[in-house]
């Protein structure tokens, strides 16, 4: 009898590991910077390294220009860059057809100036719709540049929201989101909130992971626009 009661304690326990241990199954969350690199980027920087969290930043040519250094940092310390462009102004990037690959190939450029390498990453000003056409993001895709856009965002580009704020916004999104892509800026607010941005992401059980090359893309072009697979 006692060692009947012995086994059937250890199946339980077995059990309840193996169900524990699905239910404990770590989530992946992208998180993702835009506008940088600037005098914000350290502060993110050493926030991101003691939650050991990385990030893919999309960066603006004029300041990889202006931050060398600071975009030498975000690659040595294990990050991945994509393009922001150059303009970042709706009117100019979106003027013609040809427009958003050719601020594309200018940052690339640059960055290739900078660090020897080039990116597929993209991400254009605003989104990849509305403002873009199917034109425009046909010929970005035909260079055989990746269009990332963002499922999770707190809205922290305009104005100083405060991190209470910016939690509600990121619960909101984040229910039912399966594929959870965090859309941040390189400004001095956020760098200030991240801190407690992150402490919640682990704490719902998130590990941080880079997007690369070999991923299919999410943007609004094929999630909601014209590209959208019926």
């Amino acid at each position: 009898m006692k060692r009947f009661l012995i086994l059937v304690f250890c199946a339980a326990f077995l059990l309840s590991a193996v169900v524990f241990a699905s239910t404990d199954e770590k989530k992946t969350i992208y998180l993702t910077f835009d506008d940088g690199p600037t005098h914000n980027t350290p502060a993110i920087l050493d926030t991101l390294k003691k939650y050991n969290a990385k990030a893919t930043f999309f960066v603006l040519n004029d300041r990889i220009t202006e931050n060398p250094d600071l975009i030498k940092q975000i690659v040595a310390e294990g990050h991945a860059v994509g393009l922001h462009g150059s303009s970042h102004d709706v009117n100019t990037i979106y003027a013609t057809a040809s427009k958003p690959l050719e601020e594309m190939n200018e940052a690339n450029e640059t960055l290739y100036n900078t660090l020897g390498f080039k990116t597929k990453l993209v991400r254009t000003p605003y989104g990849s719709y509305p403002y873009m056409n199917l034109e425009q993001y046909k010929i970005l895709k035909g260079a055989n540049y990746n269009l990332w856009d963002w499922t999770v965002d707190p809205r922290d580009g305009v104005g100083a929201p405060a991190i209470s704020t910016m939690l509600e916004r990121i619960k909101g999104d984040l229910k039912g989101n399966e594929n959870p892509i965090v859309l941040l800026h390189d400004k001095k607010s956020t760098a200030n909130n991240l801190d407690a941005i992150l402490s919640y992401f682990v704490s719902k059980g998130y590990s941080f992971a880079l997007i690369d090359e070999s991923m299919d893309p999410v943007n609004f072009m094929e999630l909601y626009g014209p590209a959208r697979k019926k």
